[in-house]
């Protein structure tokens, strides 16, 4: 018998703008993507797709307020110069109505954006001028058009319709692991377009954790390690573990019965903890926009650039080699994802957006983040955000999942992508 467990949701402010502030109707949005993505059961990289595509679209129509900020047009690949809004365009809500726009395009839920733009435009109609209104919506139609159109040219469903991924019989590749033995989870991902790095091999790690048998080898060294960890870890690394494990859809077994729970995804982690930053330091509505697409942005160029790396050296995960050759009954503390093992995708994309954020609101930002409390899971605090991103790191290696070296390398190429993003993107 297979049920569901109940969704957990952030909370939405009202989308009546009189009553809140033009930053506080962009976190709104972020808040209801976000619960719209976990609704809609997206894997990880998919849902880094549906995240940074609106971003974008917000972006484009809110920097003109402000002429300091450029556009990203002919910095991101294949992202030709954008319509110009005409004269007496509201840009705040041209923003809105293209952000709206461009997430209904991409999520299961279309209804929830409809519903939050008729809403949102419904509460201005009697404070603003109807010809503003009228040019506003169009031109973020139109913003919103032109980034579906882009959007569309990325290979998302050219990936949807290649074979299955095929296993092989050469010792030390992946192999499906427990609890359910899934499938490879999108074997294809790498051939996605990026947003800003050049191909999805561009940041492949120059050193490799590779397979090899010999009880003295590294590979191996690092084996005992996670199978020792497992064997030993205390109260604080359970809780680091459970605390970053961000799988959207877990199943657990009890008995004969197998229900499923449903979390935010680690990309959704730090857009909620860029979400929190901003709101707490009060960030300006356009730098907060920049924030939230360079960091979406960063997200999805380190998925592809890991997803890259994991399915070409296909390297197998701690489970399946310390069940078969050293202790049949270790289990790992967290559920293995079903793909290949190097590099890790949480140290990746962890590591990526906390030197976008690092960058944009400072090397020292102390926080508290409450991503987890929806999901009963109490709030860890950090001194910065990379330590956040480091800490992620090595849930994973605490939860049994990934090998230490493998941690290691990862931070160094989550970070790598993270710089190119800016560089590209002329954040100095």
């Amino acid at each position: 018998m297979v049920v569901m467990a109940g969704l957990a949701f952030y909370s939405l402010l009202t989308p009546a703008v009189q009553a809140q502030s033009r930053e506080n109707t962009l976190h709104e949005l972020n808040t209801l993507l976000i619960n719209t993505v976990m609704e809609d059961l997206f894997t990880p990289p998919v849902a880094s797709r549906v995240y940074v595509y609106p971003q974008i679209a917000f972006y484009e129509c809110i920097r003109q307020e402000d002429s300091t900020y450029r556009s990203l047009a002919g910095k991101l690949n294949g992202l030709k110069p954008l319509p110009k809004a005409p004269s007496g365009t509201n840009y705040f809500i041209a923003a809105c109505v293209s952000f709206s726009r461009m997430a209904q395009s991409l999520v299961g839920s279309e209804y929830k954006f409809e519903d939050w733009r008729i809403a949102f435009t419904d509460s201005l109609v009697r404070i603003t001028d109807p010809d503003t209104m009228k040019v506003s919506m169009e031109y973020g139609m139109r913003m919103a058009d032109s980034i579906l159109s882009w959007s569309k040219k990325d290979n998302y469903l050219v990936s949807k319709s290649m074979p299955r991924h095929t296993l092989t019989n050469k010792a030390g590749t992946w192999l499906p692991t427990p609890n359910e033995y899934a499938p490879a989870l999108e074997p294809y991902w790498r051939i996605l377009r990026p947003m800003a790095v050049r191909n999805a091999g561009q940041f492949s790690p120059a050193k490799k954790l590779t397979y090899n048998p010999s009880r003295q080898s590294e590979f191996y060294k690092n084996v005992f390690e996670v199978y020792n960890i497992g064997k030993t870890l205390d109260s604080q690394k359970t809780a680091i573990a459970w605390y970053w494990d961000d799988n959207p859809n877990v199943s657990v077994q009890e008995g004969h019965l197998t229900y499923y729970v449903h979390k935010v995804s680690p990309g959704g982690h730090w857009i909620m903890i860029a979400r929190q930053a901003c709101m707490e330091k009060n960030v300006p509505l356009v730098k907060a926009s920049l924030t939230y697409a360079l960091t979406s942005i960063s997200l999805f160029d380190a998925f592809i650039s890991c997803w890259n790396e994991k399915y070409k050296t296909n390297l197998i995960r701690p489970v399946t080699v310390i069940k078969q050759n050293m202790d049949a009954k270790w289990e790992p503390l967290i559920q293995t994802p079903p793909f290949p093992e190097f590099t890790s995708g949480h140290s990746v994309i962890s590591n990526a957006a906390a030197t976008i954020l690092t960058r944009l609101l400072g090397e020292n930002y102390s926080f508290t983040d409450n991503t987890e409390i929806p999901f009963n899971i109490q709030p860890r605090s950090f001194r910065s955000f990379y330590e956040a991103a480091e800490e992620s790191t090595w849930s994973r290696v605490y939860g049994g999942i990934h090998y230490p070296e493998t941690a290691r390398i990862s931070i160094k190429q989550g970070r790598a992508i993270g710089n190119f993003v800016l560089t590209i993107c002329n954040v100095h």
